[in-house]
């Protein structure tokens, strides 16, 4: 039973049959998914967004991301929001990995990408985005990751599986 309609999500009661035969009333957040991408803009720096998030109150680092529009694929929305939100457009861009952010409470399917051989034509974020681009060095990644500077979910694990498919970087 769907309890709330929003922009980017429903929120639905369901009850769902489990594996070991007993039933399980769940609240869930029914998502479109999503789409990240890690932009290089050579070998050594990639594109990151600090953003103001009012629901933490806090401004976080992250890779560009956006939720995939009704009837968009989500290359499609990596696209659009690598220029929404960096003001960067990708002539190479390819996936890397899809993944669950928070299965315990929605479907939401993130699919990361990895954007290369970047031009620049001008960022356009949403009016209630609130977005500074900053250059940073993988290692500089790296390293605010170490030091607990970057703490959102989807940037940690794009920046560290690209390392782990990376490792003579």
């Amino acid at each position: 039973m769907k309890i709330y309609s929003g922009k980017k999500f429903e929120v639905y009661i369901e009850k769902f049959n489990l594996p070991n035969g007993k039933v399980r009333e769940t609240e869930f957040i029914k998502h479109r998914g999503s789409a990240v991408i890690l932009p290089f803009l050579d070998k050594n720096r990639i594109i990151m967004i600090r953003q103001y998030r009012p629901v933490i109150q806090k401004w976080i680092y992250e890779l560009p991301a956006g939720t995939v529009e009704e009837g968009e694929d989500p290359l499609e929305t990596a696209k659009r929001e690598l220029i929404e939100e960096t003001g960067y457009e990708a002539n190479n861009i390819s996936h890397l990995i899809d993944f669950y952010p928070s299965p315990g409470v929605s479907n939401e399917l993130m699919h990361l990408y990895i954007a290369t051989n970047l031009k620049f034509v001008g960022a356009h974020p949403e009016e209630y985005e609130v977005i500074e681009v900053k250059e940073i060095s993988i290692e500089d990644a790296l390293q605010m990751i170490k030091n607990k500077e970057i703490c959102d979910a989807k940037t940690i694990l794009g920046i560290l599986y690209f390392k782990l498919e990376n490792q003579n970087l």
